[in-house]
């Protein structure tokens, strides 16, 4: 039996159970995952540049951010992103929004999407629930997890949070909570029983730090420099806790149904225009992350970083 039909035959299997924890609950995430109900219809690119199309691919592509929950975000932030990957391709791409980071999993199972923008945590996902074929890495120089406290207080280093409310972004968000729980299992806490967590859900974990409502708030490297920058706060209010290590890339990925042919040819086109599809993700001031970005050969094994944080946190199910 041939990678594909046996991927789609697992596709068939699965429709009928559930494929893990309330992570992949297949009835409540492929309802996040088919988008808005009501409403217009996801938007497709219109661009009149269109390169010459790919033979082997579908005469459209529905495309995802898996940490973009709805239409109006996916478009303000990836719009340019979706006319550019268009001409690059020569094939119209419909933005295809998803209800929350891990929903993106089941939508491309059931051929729901076929490409996905996603982050380290959710890749792993994507290819043991999905077999996800990576398309290109995305390199964010200086991504990793970072835990902050307030500067001059008694909370200097990890084993100072014991007992402490720490805020996190979301659950399964690859920097700032599994990154954070690996950052304290290794430190010789108990998970759920030596510190709180208090989900955030935006940008607002500095602020609430501030205020007192936290006693330390983790996230992306990369994001608290930004939240920095928009909320007029300044880096000396904040003493750094703890950092982890780089993390992987971000990564596009491919639907296993596509063919072959059609993603090499994908994979092949879009590094070769690395700097016009990097360009159009800055023009979105949410993409600044990407600024130093690169489009790099995306290997499996480079996520087994990530792989291992599950299984260090006890959540290897997932996997």
């Amino acid at each position: 039996m041939s990678e594909i039909q046996d991927v789609k035959s697992r596709k068939q299997a699965m429709t009928g159970k559930n494929t893990g924890k309330n992570l992949l609950a297949l009835p409540l995430v492929l309802m996040m995952a088919c988008g808005s109900a009501g409403g217009d219809p996801p938007s497709s690119s219109s661009s009149t540049n269109l390169a010459e199309p790919i033979a082997s691919c579908p005469e459209q592509l529905r495309f995802a951010v898996t940490d973009i929950p709805g239409e109006e975000r996916l478009k303000d932030e990836f719009g340019a992103f979706q006319t550019t990957l268009g001409d690059v391709l020569g094939i119209p791409i419909e933005l295809f929004p998803v209800s929350t980071h891990v929903a993106a999993a089941p939508a491309l199972m059931f051929d729901r999407i076929d490409l996905a923008l996603a982050g380290p945590s959710e890749y792993v996902l994507m290819k043991a629930k999905a077999d996800a074929v990576p398309l290109v890495g995305i390199t964010r120089p200086g991504y990793h997890t970072i835990i902050l406290g307030i500067a001059d207080t008694d909370i200097s280093s990890v084993e100072d949070l014991k007992g402490k409310t720490i805020g996190i972004r979301e659950e399964g968000s690859t920097a700032g909570h599994l990154g954070v729980l690996r950052l304290l299992k290794e430190a010789g806490f108990e998970l759920n029983k030596d510190f709180n967590t208090k989900i955030i859900g935006d940008d607002s974990g500095l602020l609430e730090l501030k205020e007192g409502k936290l006693d330390a708030w983790a996230d992306a490297s990369t994001r608290y420099q930004r939240v920095l920058g928009e909320q007029n706060l300044s880096e000396s209010e904040f003493s750094v806790i703890a950092t982890g290590e780089q993390l992987p890339n971000d990564i596009l990925v491919a639907n296993p149904s596509l063919e072959s042919e059609c993603i090499d040819e994908m994979r092949s086109r879009v590094v070769k225009n690395e700097r016009a599809i990097v360009e159009a993700m800055l023009v979105s001031p949410a993409n600044k992350k990407y600024a130093e970005s690169k489009m790099v050969p995306a290997k499996d094994e480079d996520y087994d970083l990530i792989r291992e944080g599950y299984k260090t946190i006890g959540e290897e199910d997932y996997l």
